[in-house]
């Protein structure tokens, strides 16, 4: 579980990089305005996606534990909803590109695949 809580904090680093480098080139590119938009919405919507999926799993390892017998939902419909929000603001508004929308959900979760073998091999070392 402590894993889980530093690949997460590497992967919000990481991530907050990325914005942080969008949105400088966001301001000193104007022509690229409607790209660099959609990459910091659709970063910030996967951001949200992957802290509210680790709260959950946190949740179901605790309920895994404590051997209680009840429902547990990891949120789906939540996190299709964020998504679903994502995609409408860069249906609506022109100045927000879909592709890149799309694009910049997957890239936090990607991020984790690299983050936690480079973990994985820091903490067997």
């Amino acid at each position: 579980m402590d894993d889980l809580g530093s690949i997460v904090k590497a992967v919000f680093r990481i991530t907050f990089l990325l914005l942080f480098a969008l949105l400088f080139g966001w301001a000193v590119l104007p022509e690229y305005r409607p790209i660099l938009a959609g990459f910091v919405l659709g970063l910030a919507i996967g951001l949200i996606y992957v802290r509210f999926l680790s709260f959950k799993v946190r949740q179901f390892i605790q309920l895994v534990v404590s051997e209680e017998q009840r429902k547990f939902s990891f949120g789906f419909i939540t996190r299709i909803c964020l998504v679903f929000i994502a995609v409408m603001v860069a249906v609506k508004f022109e100045q927000v590109s879909l592709i890149t929308v799309i694009i910049g959900i997957f890239v936090p979760q990607l991020l984790t695949i690299p983050v936690s073998i480079f973990i994985g091999i820091r903490n067997k070392a």
